[in-house]
């Protein structure tokens, strides 16, 4: 039977984890679409590589939204860390590799879409690095609860995952 604090955790790591794939989710609908319908063009200074279909940018991704995405991305990143545990150190690797998808898609939304102003484009920047952030934040805990919980693991006699073991 699970704890109340450990269902809790895994709500809201499974609500991170739906927030930063569908940022990372987007960049591939974009990138895959730009391909299949503006020719090839994925960013502003470069021309269609084949004909059009639809004219470059296939969408935009406005900076506000860019920026609120990755502020709520924040708050519950910092949720998500408020309730692990050591043994939660597999659920915080997982909402590291998805940030780091997601501060991918930030970074390339920020470099690839045109801008109708700075501030948009700051908008965006500001958003990954914010994202970048939260990328590294998330890597240290998990490294530090996966240490912890090897450490844990030894003690009571459990075994442990080293390189070159079989499963």
């Amino acid at each position: 039977m699970t704890s109340p604090r450990a269902s809790v955790h895994k709500r809201i790591t499974t609500m991170y984890l739906l927030l930063r794939m569908m940022q990372a989710a987007a960049l591939i609908v974009y990138l895959v679409g730009s391909l299949l319908l503006t020719g090839g063009q994925i960013a502003a200074g470069r021309a269609p590589m084949w004909g059009v279909a639809i004219d470059y940018p296939l969408f935009s991704f406005p900076g506000l939204l860019s920026l609120v995405v990755s502020v709520i991305g924040l708050i519950l990143a910092a949720a998500v860390l408020a309730t692990a545990r050591v043994n939660d150190s597999g659920r915080v690797g997982g909402a590291f590799a998805a940030t780091g998808a997601a501060t991918a898609s930030s970074a390339m939304f920020a470099w690839m879409l045109p801008s109708e102003g700075a501030t948009e484009a700051t908008l965006r920047w500001v958003a990954a690095g914010l994202d970048g952030a939260a990328t590294v934040v998330l890597m240290v805990a998990a490294l530090i609860l996966a240490v912890r919980d090897d450490r844990a693991r030894q003690r009571e006699g459990r075994l442990i995952w080293t390189p070159g073991q079989e499963s």
